[in-house]
Parts: C-alpha cells; sequence; structure tokens
C-alpha cells in the first residue's frame, strides 16, 4: 500500500498519457502536412523538384514523425499502468501491439531518407539517369504510405483490444471501449482493404484512418484529460487484482512450508 500512495496517482497518469498522446497529434500532422505539399500524385519530376527545393522542410517532416511517434510510445507505457489492474496480460498485448505499430511506423524515416539520397545523387549512383532516379525515390515514398498502412495493423488489433480493456474497467465509461474497438477495427479494415484492393479505398486515404482516430483515441484522450478515471474504482480494482495475484501465488507454495 505504501508503494501505490507514494506514486503518481491513476488520475494523474491518465491525464498525462492523455496529454502526451493528444500533443503528439502536432508533429505527425505536420509531417503529413509535409508530405501532402511536397508529393504530386502521379508526377516523380514534380515531386523531386518540390523535394529538392524544400529539403530542409521535408527533413524537419522525418522529424517531427519520430518525435510524434515518441510520445505515442510514452502516452501506450503510460496507459499500460492505468490498465494493468483490469487484466495485466491484456494490458501487455496491447502495449506490445501499438509498440510494433510504433517501431514499424518509424520505419517510414528510413523510406523518406533513401528517396532524398537518391534525388541528392553521389558517385553511387551515377548510372541513374535523372529519370530513373525520379522514378526510384517516388517508389521509396510510394513504400511510407505502406509501411504505415502496415502499422495501421498493430494499431488497429491494439486498440481494439484496448476498447475490451475499457469495457472490463470500472473506472471509466463503457461507451469509450466501444468507441476505440470501432476505431481499431476501422484501422484494420483500411489497412487489409489497402492490401486486398488498393483502389477500392485509394480515394480515401489519408482520410478514412483520421475519422476512425478522431471518433475512438480523440474520445478516449479528451475523457482522460478533461475527467481522468475514477481514482476509488481504480483502488478497488486494482486491490481485487492484487488479492488474485496474492492468491494465486499462494497456491504455488506446498502446503506446510508457508
Amino acid at each position: 500500500m505504501t508503494g501505490r500512495t507514494t506514486a503518481p496517482s491513476p488520475r494523474f497518469k491518465a491525464r498525462l498519457a492523455a496529454a502526451l498522446y493528444l500533443i503528439s497529434a502536432a508533429p505527425a500532422g505536420f509531417s503529413v502536412y509535409v508530405l501532402l505539399k511536397l508529393v504530386v500524385r502521379g508526377d516523380p519530376a514534380a515531386t523531386a523538384a518540390n523535394i529538392l527545393a524544400s529539403e530542409a522542410r521535408f527533413r524537419l517532416g522525418l522529424a517531427a514523425d519520430l518525435i510524434g511517434i515518441l510520445l505515442v510510445v510514452g502516452s501506450v507505457l503510460l496507459l499500460y499502468e492505468l490498465f494493468k489492474p483490469v487484466s495485466g496480460s491484456l494490458a501487455r498485448i496491447v502495449t506490445s501491439s501499438v509498440l510494433i505499430g510504433s517501431a514499424v511506423q518509424a520505419l517510414d524515416a528510413i523510406t523518406d531518407l533513401a528517396a532524398l539520397i537518391v534525388l541528392k545523387g553521389g558517385n553511387s549512383l551515377a548510372a541513374f539517369n535523372t529519370a530513373q532516379a525520379q522514378a526510384m525515390a517516388f517508389l521509396f515514398l510510394r513504400l511510407h504510405t505502406l509501411v504505415y498502412d502496415l502499422a495501421l495493423v498493430f494499431y488497429g488489433a491494439g486498440f481494439i483490444l484496448l476498447g475490451t480493456l475499457i469495457l472490463r474497467s470500472t473506472f471509466l465509461p463503457r461507451v469509450l471501449g466501444v468507441l476505440v474497438a470501432i476505431d481499431g477495427l476501422g484501422y484494420l479494415t483500411f489497412s487489409f482493404a489497402t492490401f486486398l484492393s488498393p483502389p477500392f479505398v485509394s480515394h480515401l486515404y489519408p482520410y478514412l484512418p483520421f475519422l476512425t482516430a478522431a471518433l475512438g483515441e480523440g474520445s478516449l484522450m479528451l475523457w482522460l484529460l478533461v475527467k481522468g478515471v475514477d481514482g476509488q474504482r481504480w483502488e478497488e480494482q486494482a486491490a481485487i487484482g492484487d488479492r488474485v495475484t496474492a492468491r494465486s501465488g499462494n497456491q504455488l507454495i506446498p502446503r506446510g512450508q508457508v
């Protein structure tokens, strides 16, 4: 009990997790804005010209993307502490899914840098003419989108399970669990539709993931930031979890040795 009373309160953790997550939208949004401004759909030459003319902004967008990912990682680690009393094993799966998604999304930095390296040329790329270099750079930028779509698979699975945790919790409204689960299902649907039938969803990108995020993650994070969690109910659920863990541990000790 002493460790719990001296640790940050669940309401503080909830609000800090929400703040980090919501703040991450700023650098992530800037990164998307940069790509939308510089990449001309279906035109490698124009895209190359835009990137080379705005190299500093292109690099800044890349760095902003990584900063946004780091903020999400910090947020999900706090959410793990928040939902661990509900189900430690399920909370670990949720955390692992989101962390894997974050790691996959971070690979976008490699594809963006590869595109820039190809466009800037050098002795190792002397065999490629200008048109070939532009086409190759455009391919790397296309991979940026596909890597993000792959990351959404892990984000989607994580948010579906996070919705389950919220539904099983006693310290948050159940409707938030439903919205977060719908968010995750939307991510999975969009990702697999992108891989299986790209023309079907190409005109929706990147709007659909943002809409599902606003519905689920936005609702959850705004609630956590403004209302936090019911601290008393969190403590009660944590205490129940502690008793279950202690009971399970005692069962492993042979009688007569307690």
